[in-house]
């Protein structure tokens, strides 16, 4: 799949190479987010910083809301051109490539502060980019600080220990499987749209998200409890097929990926003055915010990093140890 999906999309680029030059170029991007979410609009002023300094000869046309599928099917769609950018979480490539899940390990970025170590003041971040456009065949531009993953549950967990037998909704990843069953829980994969009326009904006892998205879905209105865990600090990204991406003027590569970074950190800095509204209003609603013994959780988590390959390992290390005195 991987061999038909690269020489497809080598086919795309020579073809835009050799037609670009000589005419405006429309990039579809796709994102899952509603119009007026903080990452539609990193996505919105990337376009338009683009439009700006291509003279309007590159034009990305937003599509919101999930209007061109999940987040998989747009994912899958670069290499057929229906999408040229998908604004996601880099978690979301490991059906290609499983180091891509490392944007999803456990306690990995400790913080805002850890993050913009990894990201802008090593080289870390653009290894681990470049690692996986030569695994996986797609290009990484920018990295936007999404802010903790924490727990919305109808029980209250204190400790790692409380979590035995939670049936927790995760993503569709196997890092996310991985670390909800370490810690004792029953993680239970299901599209993000059903997760609400899921824990109405007592299908599920939660699900882990950043707070924004919990709140996007009202998950407040089904659960009374969220638990403060920070399990996972994960990051958006513009995620480009490479063949296609190399295919284009190298000028307006060069565009895409100042303009592309330029955005992503302008959402990280956004999202800070968002994530210290959250807590007030999630309060102001009658949930009850639980501060668990984290560091149980980390300490149960510990051992999985042996279940993985030594090259996995070795960049858990390089991410965590980023900025260590």
């Amino acid at each position: 799949m991987k061999l038909e999906r690269t020489a497809l999309a080598g086919a795309l680029a020579i073809f835009m190479s050799s037609h670009a030059v000589a005419q405006s170029i429309t990039l579809q991007a796709a994102t899952i987010a509603p119009p007026d979410n903080i990452w539609s609009k990193v996505g919105d002023r990337y376009a338009e910083r683009v439009a700006e300094r291509t003279g309007g000869d590159v034009v990305i046309e937003m599509s919101y809301s999930g209007v061109l599928g999940s987040a998989e099917e747009t994912i899958e769609a670069l290499q057929f051109g229906t999408t040229n950018i998908v604004i996601q979480e880099v978690g979301h490539l490991d059906n290609y490539e499983p180091l891509a899940g490392l944007g999803s390990y456990p306690y990995l970025i400790r913080d805002y502060d850890h993050f913009n170590v990894v990201m802008e003041e090593t080289d870390i971040g653009s290894a681990f980019h470049d690692e996986i456009e030569t695994r996986a065949g797609f290009k990484l531009v920018g990295a936007g600080f999404r802010g903790p993953r924490e727990m919305a549950t109808n029980r209250r967990i204190e400790n790692a220990d409380d979590l035995a037998g939670l049936k927790l909704r995760v993503p569709n990843q196997q890092i996310f499987r991985d670390t909800w069953t370490t810690l004792g829980a029953s993680p239970t994969p299901m599209p993000s749209l059903e997760v609400y009326t899921a824990m109405q009904q007592g299908i599920i006892d939660g699900a882990e998200n950043p707070l924004e998205a919990q709140i996007r879905s009202k998950y407040y209105e089904a659960v009374p409890y969220v638990i403060l865990t920070g399990h996972v600090n994960a990051y958006y990204t513009f995620i480009f097929d490479s063949a296609y991406f190399r295919g284009l003027p190298e000028d307006v590569q060069q565009i895409l990926i100042e303009e592309g970074e330029e955005a992503m950190r302008w959402g990280s800095e956004q999202m800070q003055d968002l994530i210290a509204t959250y807590e007030k209003y999630l309060t102001d609603r009658d949930i009850e915010l639980v501060r668990p013994d984290v560091e149980s959780f980390r300490a149960k988590l510990e051992p999985m990093k042996a279940n993985y390959p030594a090259d996995f390992q070795e960049w858990i290390e390089r991410f965590q140890g980023a900025g260590a005195n």
